[in-house]
């Protein structure tokens, strides 16, 4: 499972990615896959946030337990951090971003060369 550990808010914790944190997020929020990035551009300070709490959410999904922090706390938390700049959010940035686009195979280009006829 795509993970990342990072100090923040005061304690270690275990960000999630993969189908059940992005499967949350986009049903929650009502969204679809192509948006994501589109919002954390136009919103960051909306959007960021909340998917670092369903990525960190989804670790108590799995656990069966409730989650002990809203949105709210996770950006006061990336605020204490150093904000948008500070080294914790640009690793869970490039984790995010790894995780939409890392290992996915590449396709072959199936259009054949055009050949010719002597």
């Amino acid at each position: 499972m795509k993970q990342i550990t990072l100090d923040i808010g005061g304690e270690s914790r275990t960000f999630y990615f993969g189908l059940g944190f992005l499967g949350n997020l986009l049903e929650k929020e009502n969204i679809s896959i192509q948006e994501i990035g589109y919002k954390a551009v136009a919103n960051p300070y909306k959007w960021n946030p909340l998917i670092m709490f369903y990525s960190l959410e989804y670790g108590y999904i799995r656990s069966g337990e409730e989650c002990p922090f809203t949105v709210v706390n996770i950006t006061d938390w990336i605020e204490e951090a150093g904000g948008f700049e500070s080294d914790v959010y640009r690793s869970f940035e490039k984790a995010f971003a790894d995780s939409l686009t890392k290992d996915v195979p590449k396709q072959e280009d199936k259009k054949k060369a055009a050949t010719t006829k002597k």
